[in-house]
Order: C-alpha cells, then structure tokens, then sequence
C-alpha cells in the first residue's frame, strides 16, 4: 500500500496540478505583499506626487476669478488643507472658514506657522517634508512653493495614512478572491492535467501490449505536438519491428529447413553406403559425392551467416587500397566463364580497359561474385540461354557497376524487400538448387553499407533485373622503381 501512494504522488496529473496551484499561490503571494504590505509606502508616494501636481494646477489658475472655488474644491476631494500667503506669514486666504480656530485640525495651523520663511530660505522657493502628530497618530505631507507673482507663497497640508476602512476592504476582498481563486485553479488544474495526461498514459498501455508482443497497437494523436511526434514515432517504431518479427519467422523457417534438408540427405545417403552400396565403389563414390555436396552447403550456408554477423555488428573492418578494378573483374568473370563453359550461359562486359578504385578489394569480390552468381541463378528460367551483362560507367570522383540479367524479373511489390537477409520473393521456402545460401544480397549490402556506397535495383516483371552500386574513382598509384625499393628499404634500417 505505502508504495502504491508513493507512485500515485509522482504521476504527471498530480504533478501537474502542484505546479498549477503553486503558481496561483504565487501570484496570491505576490498580489498580497504589493496590496498589503507596500500598501502604505504606494499610497504615500502617490499622495505625494499628487499633492506637487495639484499645487501646480493652483498656480496655473492662481490669476483667475474663481480661485478660491477650485482651491475649496480641491481641498475637500483631496482631504487637503490649503493656505495663502503672503511674504510676512499672515494668511491671506485658507480652506478653513474664516481660519476659525478648530482644536481637532489646530496642529496644522502650527505647523503652517513659519513655513514662509522656510519656503524663501530654500534654494529653489520650494519645501516638502513629512511630520507626524502623535495624538492622532496621523503622517502628513506639507508641501510649500513660492508662486510666479512673487509674492504669495501656496502651502498645501494632506494626510498620507491609508484609510483605515479602505485597507479593511482591500484585506477582506483580498481574502475572498483568493479562496475563490484557489478552488478554481484547482479544478482547472485537475481537468487540465488529467486531459493532458490520458493521451500519455493510453500510449503507455499500448506500449505495455507492444512490449508483449502485440503489434497491432495504434498510438493514437492528442493535439499536441510533443505528443503527437511521439505517437508518429512509436507507430513507426510498431510498423518496423512487425517487418522484423516477419522476417525473423521466415529466417528460421528458411535456416531451419536449409539446414534440415541437407543433414537429412547426409544421414540417409550415409546409411544407404552403410547398408547397401558400401561394396559397390561406383554407387559408393556416387553416395559419398552426394555427401560432401550437402556438407559444402551447409558450409557456404554456416559461412555467409557468419559473414554477414560480423559484417552487421562492425567486427569486419575495412582495409581499404588502391587497385586495378577493370582487372579484378575481368578475372572474377573468366573464372565464371570456365564454370558455365558448357551450360548456355553467355557474359557480356561493357568495361574501361584500366580503371582504379579505392576500396576494399577482398569484400568487393566478394559483392561481384553475389551479384554475378545472383544474376546467373535467375537467368534463363522458360529455357533462354542465360546472359548476363556487366557494365561500368566512370564519373569525375567515382563510377557505377551495373550487373544485368534476362531473367523473370522481380515483382514491384519485392524490390523494397529484396536486400533483406533470407527474403524470398516466391515464399514457398523451395529448396534451391542453385547452393545460394539466401543471404548473397543481404551481404552485398552490407559491405556496400560499409563502404559509403550508393546502391539499388532495377526491375520490371518478365524484363530481367538490373544490381547497381557505386565505387570511390582513384587516381593510378605511382609505380616504384627497384632503385626507390632499395632506397627505402634503407631508409627503414636506418630508423
């Protein structure tokens, strides 16, 4: 149970909703210390700036016929006392009424009295300073100037508390909104995160059943883009890995049945020379061939699956040089041609007469003789006599090798799949006469994977096929005379 509650607190809705709250929590926080906290240096600061900006708009207007309507107006919205007066100090005209002695306001007029002198003594004919008065505990803001006729100085008095009703109401709002606001960022946050979080959670079921086996899950598309790649990426990764299992069903049915008929015919042709022809020499011999003929496939079988492993997992490293490749192929063919002297098996080449390459010369060979021997086991199958073509055409910086053949040509529905290791098109897992092991191609294309070489095929049905590929151009090596052997023969003593 403790583990189940510890998983339930780290999934992505949970998650997501802390984080949802949090952040409401923060503005909360923020909003609380700006209205509350700074609530009183705010307030006094805006004060203040508007007490210079009205004492400005007095001035301005000081020359009119209703300056004392606009100073009283001020006054009673601003909560202000506000004074005339001349260069002696006496008061020429003020807010209050006849500046009638009040003993609730009567520290305001003490603390206007004197303030002229104050004005004129300052530098630029302006004063503002702030002064408590402690039975009311109040803070205010007396600002004073001397005014363009030079003659009249205008002080302004204001009070720089917040009202206490106004930052009750603040408080209280404040508390309501964020309750309020508290429960709705909790139920978005809950609905969002669980709509953002059943997209995943679905592709993680399904990925649940293709860990098992089952590939035909489909990652279905939330909206978002994040998920959305994931999703395309995951049905990619199922579509591949069904091809994969595909074809690993038909490499064991192929290697199982390649490798059980031969083992089949040597046990059987083995007990026939043990039971019956083991004193006839010519039934025997007869036997004994048949023997070592499903020993040498098995052995090309055994050796081209061992090839192409260490080919696939980069254990064959490439010694790469520079060689004579119209050559090599000449004699790839003639060996060909002694073979198929006597079986209607024409070659044809269309070569330069000396062309280099810079490649690996061994696994090369080794791709002509796939190819060639590919081309020749699917040649003249309705009884035509076989041809087969080789045609290289040379580029600035490399050249293509194209291997041609009369033969029935594959279906276009098997091109993407023909460089597959053990793929046969006709899939009836026929025994081949031929001795192919079916992996020819797919070790073609790995030594031409290894090489940074392009290639492919070409092929119609009933038109034959057409195996490409392409090969670094290089340059003809320097030939080194005996005199230059002998010089670095010493050379290398010396060292």
């Amino acid at each position: 149970m403790k583990n189940d509650k510890v998983e339930k607190t780290t999934t992505l809705t949970f998650k997501l909703w802390i984080y949802f709250v949090s952040f409401a929590i923060s503005i909360f926080i923020v909003l609380w210390f700006m209205q509350v906290i700074l609530l009183q240096s705010y307030y006094s600061s805006m004060k203040k700036n508007e007490v210079i900006r009205l004492a400005n708009q007095i001035e301005e207007n000081y020359d009119s016929d209703n300056i004392k309507d606009i100073m009283d107006n001020i006054a009673y919205k601003n909560a202000s006392s506000i004074f005339l007066m001349d260069l002696t100090g006496e008061v020429k005209y003020s807010t209050y009424t006849n500046i009638s002695p009040n003993p609730n306001r009567s520290f305001i007029i003490t603390e206007v009295t004197g303030v002229v002198d104050k004005i004129l003594n300052a530098p630029s004919h302006k004063i503002s300073y702030t002064f408590k008065e402690d039975k009311y505990k109040a803070e205010l803001f007396l600002y004073g100037k001397l005014l363009n006729d030079k003659n009249t100085c205008l002080v302004m008095v204001t009070s720089i508390d917040p009202i206490d009703a106004t930052t009750s109401i603040l408080k209280n709002q404040l508390i309501y909104v964020t309750i309020i606001a508290l429960l709705f960022s909790s139920i978005i946050s809950i609905f969002m995160s669980k709509r953002i979080s059943k997209p995943i959670t679905n592709i993680t079921k399904n990925a649940r059943k293709l860990a098992l086996g089952n590939y035909d899950v489909k990652f279905e598309k939330a909206g978002y883009t994040e998920i959305d790649e994931l999703a395309d990426t995951l049905n990619f990764t199922t579509s591949e890995l069904s091809k994969t299992d595909k074809i690993r069903k038909e490499l064991i049915a192929n290697v199982s049945h390649d490798l059980r008929t031969p083992l089949t015919m040597i046990k059987a042709y083995s007990e026939m020379i043990r039971d019956l022809s083991g004193d006839n020499k010519k039934k025997r011999e007869e036997h004994l061939q048949v023997i070592i003929d499903e020993t040498d496939r098995l052995t090309r079988l055994v050796n081209d699956m061992m090839d192409l492993s260490k080919i696939e997992s980069g254990l064959a490293i490439l010694t790469k040089d520079i060689f004579n490749y119209s050559e090599m192929v000449q004699k790839i063919v003639d060996s060909f041609k002694e073979v198929y002297a006597n079986k209607n098996c024409e070659f044809k080449l269309d070569i330069p007469k000396e062309l280099y390459v810079n490649a690996d010369k061994t696994k090369i060979e080794r791709v002509l003789y796939n190819l060639i021997s590919n081309a020749i086991n699917h040649s003249g199958e309705n009884g035509e006599n076989k041809v087969i073509k080789i045609k290289i055409t040379t580029y600035s910086k490399n050249i293509k090798t194209e291997v041609i053949d009369n033969g029935i040509g594959i279906k276009k529905e098997d091109l993407a799949h023909i460089w597959d290791r053990y793929y046969k098109a006709n899939k009836n897992y026929k025994r081949s006469d031929s001795g192919g092991s079916g992996l020819g191609l797919s070790i073609v294309k790995e030594i031409l994977i290894a090489h940074k070489s392009n290639y492919g095929v070409k092929s119609k049905e009933n038109e034959g096929a057409n195996f490409w590929f392409d090969l670094d151009r290089a340059n003809k090596p320097k030939t080194i005379t005996e005199k230059e052997k002998t010089k670095l023969k010493n050379d290398e003593k010396k060292e």
